[in-house]
């Protein structure tokens, strides 16, 4: 900001009341702190007024801005979305970064439009840290005094989340994308510290947050790499019981809040959508955990959508038999080799061509969106449907 702007609000001697176009808190915001520099009873006249208004507004962003992501069109079949929308049941706070404001504690807010946020790397850590407890973390905080030295996460948290900024070694950004919450309402809580000599508070502290009953969406996106899920033989199977266990517990139990420990940043999940594929892991159809890629040998067998080059394949794109492949004049390998590749093909060549597919034959697949009320409901529906991949292999 300029000081010429900060200038044309010092000519406001009163609640600056024009500054709040669009219902913008930012603008109220600055015009009710240059009012209140005027002295110490302005000062407190500014924050009542700021208070007062604050309250009574519903927040949002200017029309045709949004930034709500778009689940409808998914480029990859290994991808999936989860919106789970929650009511809060206790204020939630978070210290916003402006360094001057007319409160002491005002909530996070982003700083153009003033709407009240959740950053996207909050949820990753908060959710890493609840997925880490459901993992035994608080034993072996209470085993090491309250240190993390030794703890190393399991496998599908490192596919997930990814490793700490500090381990150079091996270091991946995890396959799970996060979103900032927005929020369109705030209110404001008040501590009053008491001295111990007379019982009675004297200085209130302020606290601006998104008060309870406020909804807010927790949106995110796995994206693996290609490839991510079969070098770390992770499959959605295998950690999203986990994964859906420490957003409940996040949300319901732990809160997503600073100030947790007093109960605030509890939620209420309304309702759950997840977003996938008809065509992918969900139906049984997609990579196993037992997937292995095709060496260089089988790679020199199999044409660029995948199937078997032409001299090895059947009418139904399907690798010939040994009897057939014996008949045939000019072999592409030996009889050793060509029975290895055709029992990896029966195996892993429906997955290795779903690592294939173009960009163009993703966009003609429909993404389906899944509805459920609780995360449990959500994951009964899950496991139903890979009952069928569980036939071919443990998951």
């Amino acid at each position: 900001m300029s000081f010429d702007y900060y200038a044309s609000l010092a000519k406001n001697k009163e609640c600056p009341g024009g500054v709040n176009e669009g219902s913008n808190l930012t603008g109220m915001g600055d015009g009710c702190l240059v009012w209140s520099c005027q002295g110490n009873k302005e000062k407190n006249n500014a924050r009542q007024c700021y208070m007062k208004r604050a309250a009574q507004l519903e927040i949002a962003f200017p029309e045709g801005i949004s930034f709500d992501p778009d689940f409808s069109n998914l480029p990859d079949s290994s991808w999936f979305a989860l919106d789970i929308s929650f009511t809060l049941k206790s204020p939630w706070y978070s210290k916003d970064d402006r360094p001057f404001h007319v409160l002491d504690n005002p909530v996070r807010k982003d700083r153009a439009f003033g709407v009240p946020y959740m950053s996207a790397a909050s949820w990753k850590g908060l959710l890493r840290w609840a997925c880490r407890m459901g993992e035994g973390l608080a034993g072996h905080l209470e085993s090491h005094e309250m240190q993390m030295d030794g703890w190393k996460d399991p496998p599908w948290m490192i596919h997930l989340f990814g490793n700490q900024k500090r381990e150079d070694e091996h270091f991946c950004s995890g396959a799970l994308v996060f979103y900032p919450t927005w929020f369109h309402k705030v209110g404001f809580e008040v501590i009053n510290p008491h001295n111990r000599a007379c019982r009675a508070g004297t200085q209130p502290i302020y606290y601006e947050v998104v008060p309870a009953g406020t909804e807010g969406r927790l949106r995110l996106l796995y994206a693996p790499l290609p490839g991510q899920m079969e070098n770390d033989r992770i499959n959605p199977a295998g950690f999203l019981p986990q994964l859906f266990d420490g957003m409940k517990a996040l949300l319901e139990t732990y809160g997503i809040s600073a100030k947790r420990t007093a109960g605030w940043g509890t939620a209420r999940i309304e309702c759950l959508s997840l977003f996938v594929m008809t065509e992918s892991w969900l139906d049984g159809k997609g990579p196993s955990q037992e997937y292995i890629p095709p060496s260089a040998d089988f790679k020199n067998l199999l044409n660029e959508q995948g199937y078997p080059i032409d001299i090895l394949k059947d009418e139904n794109c399907e690798v010939i038999s040994k009897t057939k492949f014996r008949k045939l004049g000019e072999k592409p390998c030996n009889n050793a080799k060509f029975e290895e590749f055709s029992e990896w093909y029966r195996g892993h060549g429906k997955n290795y061509r779903m690592t294939l597919r173009s960009g163009v034959e993703q966009q003609t697949r429909s993404v389906q969106e899944i509805r459920s009320n609780t995360l449990d409901d959500l994951r009964k529906k899950m496991e139903d449907s890979w009952k069928p991949a569980r036939k071919g292999g443990s998951q």
